[in-house]
């Protein structure tokens, strides 16, 4: 649309180039939390601190990096469920040499690692974030290590002494960068989205010109440069001597010549009505939805009858409205048109 003058044309490459700059800044944004997510990986490891003396201190702070030696073999008593399918990590009770109680999660093959004889001779070392321990969990904890006991040891009111308020989640990385991945997954899928519609409107654009002699284009140009203004502009639609424009998102031009059926069309997503337009089929049986708008109201649907009264009085020809009927005389119509072409081909 380099030579095209009229503003309309003039907004339409705007418009253009606003979503292409957009689809490019998108993806410029996904690159730079790439960038941060690989950055916070490379951190170094936080202060390890022991977590005995972390719950001795009366801490609940989350997602602080700490340790405990472990020389008990870990005991199951709780795993979450989701639609029935269990959760790979799990709640387990463990204990250090001194007898501090710890409530560790973590996947199977952490237990494993913890599930050896020779534990008890040689502590293992676990390390993880902090996490508050949630009621339920605190509650199963308390009922099942008082069965394992077979004595009543633990309760809501003696729990936080004898175990804390936290527990070791061993599977969560320390340096966290999976909403800078999430993020960057969300941005450039958008940006990828933005650019190829931006591809598609450019080539749907460049086919409708080369369909158009550059003399009729022109004069196209010059109509619309000469109005003053258009009473259906604001639905990006013109009426112009010989052609019908629309560039409310690629640029549609025709012949009123050329359109064989024309009717008000919805669009609806999940029952919801969220757009409005007329729908053209051309004499090649092609289909373009024209004049479209978001005010869905009845002054627009007044709106849109009045265009394709105005299509009927530019072509009588033009078949209006959608039933069974037109249907089957649109039909007809193409089938005859494809029969000329064929017998000027011949010739």
């Amino acid at each position: 649309m380099k030579n095209l003058n009229a503003e309309a044309f003039s907004n339409t490459n705007k418009r253009n180039k606003i979503l292409l700059i957009c689809g490019l800044i998108l993806l410029v944004l996904t690159i730079l939390l790439i960038y941060l997510g690989i950055e916070n990986e490379k951190k170094p490891m936080p202060e390890l601190t022991s977590l005995n003396n972390f719950i001795s201190e009366g801490n609940n702070k989350e997602n602080v990096y700490t340790y405990a030696d472990i020389n008990v073999k870990p005991y199951l008593f709780a795993v979450y469920e989701t639609d029935g399918v269990e959760e790979e990590a799990k709640y387990y009770l463990g204990m250090d040499k001194e007898n501090h109680l710890y409530i560790l999660y973590m996947k199977e093959d952490k237990y494993n690692e913890l599930n050896v004889d020779t534990i008890e001779d040689t502590p293992i070392r676990v390390t993880g974030l902090t996490k508050l321990i949630s009621e339920d969990i605190k509650e199963i904890a308390i009922e099942s290590y008082n069965e394992l006991m077979e004595d009543e040891y633990l309760t809501k009111d003696n729990f936080i002494d004898y175990v804390g308020s936290v527990y070791l989640d061993m599977n969560s990385p320390i340096n966290d960068s999976s909403l800078y991945y999430l993020g960057a997954f969300l941005l450039g899928f958008f940006g990828l989205l933005i650019i190829t519609i931006y591809i598609v409107i450019i080539i749907k654009n460049k086919r409708t010109f080369k369909n158009i002699k550059e003399i009729e284009l022109a004069n196209i140009d010059a109509e619309l440069s000469g109005m003053e203004s258009s009473e259906y502009a604001n639905m990006k639609f013109y009426l112009l001597k010989d052609y019908v424009v629309d560039m409310g998102n690629n640029v549609i031009i025709l012949r009123y010549n050329d359109i064989l059926w024309a009717y008000p069309y919805e669009q609806r997503y999940n029952g919801l009505l969220i757009n409005k337009c007329i729908k053209l089929t051309d004499i090649n049986n092609k289909k373009y939805d024209v004049a479209s708008t978001k005010l869905l109201n009845k002054k627009k649907d007044e709106v849109l009858q009045e265009i394709l009264q105005k299509l009927k009085e530019k072509n009588k020809d033009i078949i209006i409205g959608f039933n069974k009927e037109n249907k089957k005389q649109v039909k007809e119509k193409i089938k005859e048109n494809k029969r000329e072409k064929n017998k000027i081909e011949k010739k």
